[in-house]
């Protein structure tokens, strides 16, 4: 246990502790959290989509990247990524959202669908729409990962506070 000769030395080391642990949990800490939070995303891509983090057909793998701040870091998907991210945790085509594709026969100018006199959808597709893949439903694979982060993620900031901690008070 050290010792301190006034309230004033013991002031300064706090001072000290206090700087140490700013300057390392905008930095280190986060940076060690972080890429502990990107092995848990691709966990979890990975469980929801079968053994890799990518759709079957599909070019990008849903994959993340660390982004360094001042203030710490950031986890956020890559931008080829992102739109498989909002796949996997969404599903496809839920019709959330202006100017979404709704069928094969929705005008995208009006919203209405078009259909043949016999009442049925119209198949032709003016403007090369987009192709018409069915709906599905989402994985909730971000979800997942983030209850994963929040119980594991602190564990790692605890650790990285101790360890400064312990170079102002710790004497073994």
């Amino acid at each position: 246990m050290p010792e301190f000769r006034s309230f004033e030395a013991f002031n300064r080391e706090i001072g000290k502790l206090e700087r140490d642990l700013d300057r390392e949990a905008g930095g280190k800490i986060a940076f060690d959290m972080a890429r502990a939070g990107q092995k848990i995303a691709r966990r979890a891509a990975a469980a929801d989509l079968g053994g890799d983090p990518k759709f079957s057909g599909w070019a990008p793998r849903l994959a993340t990247k660390v982004k360094r701040t001042k203030g710490g870091a950031i986890l956020q998907p890559t931008r080829k990524s992102a739109g498989p991210w909002k796949v996997a945790e969404q599903g496809r085509n839920q019709g959330a959202g202006p100017n979404v594709f709704h069928g094969p026969g929705v005008n995208r100018r009006t919203g209405l669908t078009s259909r043949t006199k016999a009442g049925n959808i119209r198949k032709t597709r003016g403007r090369k729409a987009k192709r018409w893949n069915g709906r599905t439903v989402g994985f909730g694979t971000a979800t997942d990962a983030l209850a994963v982060m929040e119980r594991e993620l602190p564990k790692i900031a605890e650790k990285g506070a101790r360890k400064v901690t312990q170079r102002h008070f710790d004497v073994t």
